[in-house]
């Protein structure tokens, strides 16, 4: 399988259904680069940019933070989706910083 990026920790792969990318096991501040550079090059060719978080059991707030500038920096219609598990709890998590407003953010939690 090909990887945008692998370590001890995280691994990034190419969604291979949608646009966009997977990712699994823990994202660790230390992963913001990998990240940011992984989802640049997804913004320059997608209306729709998925990250789907349903294999990561660990997202750091500063990991958050890279996505949603991410979603900061695109122009409607053009937006990110995040999927992840409830046990992420990024609803509340986005709602507590108040980038639950976001309009080019869209969150779907689901297993």
């Amino acid at each position: 399988m090909r990887s945008y990026f692998s370590d001890d920790s995280l691994l990034i792969v190419p969604s291979g259904g949608f646009e966009g990318v997977r990712l699994f096991g823990e994202v660790l501040g230390s992963h913001k680069g990998a990240l940011a550079v992984t989802l640049a090059d997804q913004r320059r060719t997608t209306q729709e940019i998925t990250v789907d978080l349903r294999g990561v059991r660990y997202l750091a707030n500063s990991a958050l933070e890279t996505l949603v500038a991410l979603a900061n920096g695109l122009r409607p219609p053009q937006h990110l989706l995040i999927r992840a598990t409830p046990e992420l709890a990024l609803r509340d998590r986005l709602a507590e910083r108040g980038w639950d407003d976001i309009e080019t953010l869209r969150l779907i939690d689901d297993d």
